[in-house]
């Protein structure tokens, strides 16, 4: 069986070398998971299937045990979501390279990403008061309606977002603010050009 590896998998540092950063692993993990549909349809559709709270699919074990992340349940847990919306917001139609695929997009912050695919201001703010369990379950909610508009968005902030909380509250507000700052300047955009546009 002939396997398709994605080019930043082909290209990526030594083992000792790779960066250990949060945001860098879900960089990483976004270019593998655009790769799945190549090679492995069902380790993909498990992703996107999996209960991030119970993951139970060969692909996320693999997966968390390339990247070096097994061992605390609660890290696996935070893991396990972001890889669930990672699947989920991969497009599998209309791109023949796996990274016009990926649904990391470095240059979308999540709240313009959440601005420009119509999250209601009600519900963006429910996700910026939600913590622990309610939290993950907006989150969920959320990846799965940015696929139904065929969104991406910067997975590396996305993913400190969702392993600061409740791991650090500093990082954890500053995540929150970030997301609340992108979301209000896109929004502020839109109203100026829809003004430059009544003129």
């Amino acid at each position: 069986m002939t396997t398709t590896v994605s080019a930043e998998t082909a290209t990526a540092p030594p083992e000792e070398r790779r960066s250990r950063s949060w945001g860098d692993i879900a960089f990483r993990l976004a270019g593998r998971v655009a790769a799945l549909p190549e090679y492995d349809r069902g380790g993909f559709a498990g992703l996107r299937r999996m209960d991030p709270d119970e993951p139970d699919t060969a692909a996320f074990w693999r997966l968390m045990a390339e990247e070096e992340l097994l061992g605390n349940p609660d890290i696996e847990r935070k893991w396990g979501l972001v890889l669930h919306g990672i699947a989920l917001m991969t497009r599998t139609t209309g791109e023949d390279e796996i990274a016009g695929r990926s649904a990391h997009n470095g240059s979308i912050p999540v709240g313009r990403a959440l601005y420009e695919n119509g999250y209601s201001e009600s519900r963006f703010n429910r996700l910026l008061t939600a913590r622990a369990d309610m939290l993950r379950v907006l989150l969920a909610r959320m990846f799965r309606m940015l696929a139904a508009e065929d969104a991406s968005f910067n997975w590396r902030e996305m993913a400190q977002y969702i392993l600061n909380e409740g791991y650090d509250d500093e990082q954890a507000e500053m995540g929150r603010r970030r997301l609340a700052r992108d979301y209000y300047r896109a929004e502020r955009r839109s109203s100026q050009q829809s003004e430059g546009q009544g003129d």
